[in-house]
């Protein structure tokens, strides 16, 4: 009502439709406006286009099952639905085969889960990359997001014994606080986190790990988002994603009593992100003298490129090279906070 200049309405499980839609508003000359699904089902496979440069983005499963109180996802996309093995891997092996891409991520609201709506009792998320690590090809695996419940020790295991796998994990705790997790309805314990924390930089040495972090949600004391601090201090994160609540319409968050004022959240994200700051400080100077294998990620200004290391770090060379390119950099000096290297060999010399 508000746009009568709309000509098409969809759902995020319609959109596989779009240019059967389009055609029909082209023949009738009348709206198409088509919320819900409908058929109960995945998508069928489409063509993607792909602007995303020497990575490649595939998803493994859609919806999700877990009712975060503070996420619409559920909602809006539905229950888990994964896509069947052979499509994911198909798929992955045209964009190998094509030589673009040199880094393959999964996309899925929870990956950890997929698989368990087939109920075959073989297909899990450990499975689907031991098939994909079979692949031919010179390229690496990632995947986001991920779910701590869902976090076996089994990938990490996987991960740890298969050169496909990036040592790039993103774990999104979102809270320090046992309390917190509750009132999210995360379903694990800052415990059970740090266990897998413990295990990981155990088991992948050269392990980085990334998280999220929500601040200021309903409920959250001083004491909670302290608790947050040294949760970050204590998981040694190269990178914090932090986001201050806001409510979103439809979720159970939204109704709950206990809204922290604007300013305090404020207050303790500036906080979260100085004191991620002066964890990078003092990482940076454990990368210098060590040799990287990296892949150039963007040109910049007066023949210098950005290029990143397997596990997400970044390093500055000087020299003509190509977005995508793979290469070997010893890393050799800092400068305003920023790794700078010279390319070398595979032993450093």
């Amino acid at each position: 009502k508000k746009f009568p200049f709309v000509n098409i309405i969809l759902g995020t499980h319609n959109t596989y439709k779009f240019k059967e839609y389009l055609e029909q508003v082209l023949a009738t000359k009348k709206r198409v406006y088509q919320v819900v699904p409908e058929e109960p089902c995945l998508p069928v496979e489409v063509e993607s286009y792909r602007t995303s440069g020497y990575n490649a983005w595939v998803n493994i499963m859609y919806g999700c099952n877990n009712f975060c109180t503070y996420c619409i996802v559920p909602y809006v996309r539905g229950r888990e639905r994964s896509r069947k093995v052979e499509n994911i891997v198909e798929e992955v092996k045209e964009l190998v085969a094509s030589g673009k891409y040199k880094t393959i991520t999964l996309l899925g609201q929870n990956v950890n889960s997929y698989g368990k709506d087939f109920d075959d009792g073989k297909t899990n998320f450990v499975y689907l990359l031991d098939e994909l690590c079979k692949i031919e090809g010179d390229f690496k695996i990632k995947f986001m997001t991920s779910h701590p419940k869902d976090f076996s020790y089994e990938l990490i295991d996987f991960i740890a014994s298969h050169n496909k796998m990036s040592r790039a994990l993103h774990l999104p705790v979102q809270s320090g606080s046992n309390e917190v997790l509750k009132r999210m309805n995360r379903s694990y314990t800052v415990e059970h986190y740090k266990k897998l924390v413990d295990e990981i930089y155990k088991k992948i040495p050269d392990a980085t790990l990334t998280t999220d972090i929500i601040v200021g949600f309903p409920g959250e004391t001083d004491d909670d988002f302290e608790k947050t601090i040294d949760l970050i201090k204590y998981c040694n994160y190269s990178g914090v994603f932090g986001f201050v609540y806001s409510k979103r319409r439809g979720t159970p968050a939204e109704k709950f009593d206990d809204q922290i004022d604007a300013k305090i959240k404020q207050k303790r994200i500036t906080k979260l992100f100085e004191v991620q700051r002066d964890m990078l400080k003092k990482s940076l100077p454990q990368m210098i003298g060590k040799t990287y294998e990296v892949i150039v990620d963007e040109l910049l200004k007066d023949d210098f490129a950005l290029t990143k290391t397997d596990n997400g770090k970044s390093i500055r060379i000087k020299g003509k090279y190509s977005v995508g390119e793979s290469l070997f950099v010893k890393a050799t000096e800092i400068k305003n906070n920023e790794l700078f290297g010279i390319v070398t060999t595979k032993e450093g010399e």
